[in-house]
């Protein structure tokens, strides 16, 4: 099954063992590329599922859930394994999660970090973590803490808190990062029931008020480890350089939808424990929820793909109508060797369905320079709110 940006993500312990802007927008319809006729709304079925946009989402009007919005802008920024080692594309546990407080962090690694980071004024972070099967697997999390001394101090914390691990083959020992003594790492070795002995590295590294958490496990040993550690590090210390932070005084003002797209999107119905969803993406954000980065990461180059909206369906934002039909041709040759033929939304040709092995529905369309992806439990919702998501757009 495709993963996807449409996958559950549950949350699971790993190996257990610059100011911001409020602009409001508008989505907007791609000018390149021929774009089909608009199908008849009256012919299609939307069933119970709204078909109105929102109106404009404003600002976040609340401190925590600024700080989740702030923790998903953090993940256009965040470097995914993949881009590590491109064989780092398979997916591992909560694949990727927002990090909303301290007490998150129990869920990627030990409880103890949670604890460690919870006493030095921790704002929010991202955490993406992908395998190679059989081979490796790495986690990369940014952490925003207060200010750059909270950020060194929990660093630091965070480096002994992990020496005091336990380990089947006795405790971890610290590891000094080739050309990047601020990183305080420590080494251990086990043992994994499928893939065998492997080598490991943790590793804490302050920059600004940021720590970057990392683990890489690899069977070749900890001084492969140590390779994928020091590629993550020199990779994260610029890119997240590039991120506009948002002050945590104005978490409250922080725009919810600036693009406009995420009030024309579907929205979820419960709660995602991943706080993944109701938000939008660029496209290095949109990547930590493929089933396979690596190789999607060049079709949205090729596409132009600009924005993800993630709510109750996403939608991808492409610079033509042609971008969009690649989405779906893609996606659907992605899936198909795994699933079964279902029928198609009805009067919507330009649409594809698929049954999954979970009994689930998998539906993708095109409405014009948007790509739309669907899964519901019956084929019948996942045809319905594929249809409701079309007129949305195009209304």
């Amino acid at each position: 099954m495709r993963h996807g940006l449409l996958a559950l993500i549950s949350a699971v312990a790993l190996l257990t063992a610059a100011c911001g802007s409020t602009v409001e927008g508008t989505a907007v319809k791609g000018t390149g590329g021929p774009s089909a006729p608009a199908l008849n709304f009256d012919q299609l079925d939307p069933g119970r599922y709204p078909t109105e946009p929102r109106e404009p989402l404003g600002a976040a009007g609340d401190p925590r859930r600024g700080v989740i919005i702030e923790a998903q802008r953090m993940a256009n920024h965040v470097i995914g394994p993949w881009e590590v080692d491109p064989a780092l594309s398979g997916w591992f546990g909560f694949g990727a999660m927002v990090l909303p407080h301290s007490d998150m962090l129990a869920l990627i690694g030990p409880a103890n970090f949670a604890a460690a980071a919870g006493r030095h004024n921790f704002v929010n972070g991202f955490a993406t973590a992908r395998i190679e099967k059989g081979s490796k697997m790495m986690l990369n999390a940014v952490l925003r803490f207060a200010d750059d001394g909270a950020a060194t101090a929990a660093a630091t914390d965070l480096g002994d808190t992990a020496l005091q691990l336990a380990s089947a083959d006795g405790p971890p020992q610290k590891l000094d990062v080739p050309n990047h003594p601020e990183a305080r790492a420590s080494s251990y070795t086990g043992t994994d029931r499928a893939s065998g002995p492997f080598g490991a590295v943790r590793s804490f590294t302050a920059h600004g008020p940021y720590v970057f958490m990392q683990l890489a496990q690899v069977t070749a040993g900890v001084e492969a480890a140590t390779g994928l550690i020091v590629k993550a590090i020199e990779l994260q210390t610029p890119e997240i350089d590039n991120f506009r932070a948002t002050d945590p005084s104005e978490f409250t003002d922080i725009s919810i939808d600036p693009t406009g797209l995420l009030a024309r999107t579907l929205p979820i119905e419960g709660q995602d424990a991943s706080f993944t969803k109701n938000a939008t993406y660029e496209q290095r954000g949109a990547l930590h929820f493929q089933s396979d980065p690596a190789r999607t990461s060049k079709l949205f180059s090729d596409i132009g793909m600009d924005t993800v909206s993630m709510g109750g369906t996403n939608v991808y934002e492409t610079r033509d109508a042609d971008g969009a039909k690649r989405i779906v041709e893609d996606f659907f040759a992605e899936v198909s060797p795994t699933a079964k033929p279902a029928n198609a939304v009805p009067n919507m040709p330009n649409s594809r369905c698929l049954g999954m092995n979970d009994g689930s529905f998998y539906c993708l369309g095109t409405a014009d320079n948007y790509a739309m992806e669907v899964s519901a439990p019956n084929l019948l919702a996942a045809q319905q709110m594929t249809a409701a998501q079309y007129i949305m757009l195009m209304s």
